[in-house]
């Protein structure tokens, strides 16, 4: 019976302790959308993954415009040259 307790606790945590990588969407040397989870995701995960995305071009993430929709948020990033 004891189990029974223990176990949604456990779940619990095990769902806490996950989180979705950033998807990146639309990428060019110009510029990529990211979308995260505003639920498990975090902003600056989103930053780092544009980031990587423009150095295999040479430039650096700019941050743009971000729409947030049905837990998702979107932010356009533009690769600028160094």
């Amino acid at each position: 019976m004891k189990a029974l307790h223990i176990f949604p606790l456990g779940i619990g945590f095990l769902l806490a302790g996950c989180s979705s990588p950033p998807v990146l969407l639309n990428g060019s040397d110009q510029g990529v959308v990211v979308r995260y989870s505003q639920s498990s995701g975090k902003p600056a995960d989103a930053a780092a993954a544009a980031e990587k995305f423009c150095a295999q071009y040479g430039r650096k993430a700019v941050e743009g415009e971000g729409n947030a929709s049905t837990g998702d948020t979107f932010v356009s990033y533009t690769c600028e040259k160094p």
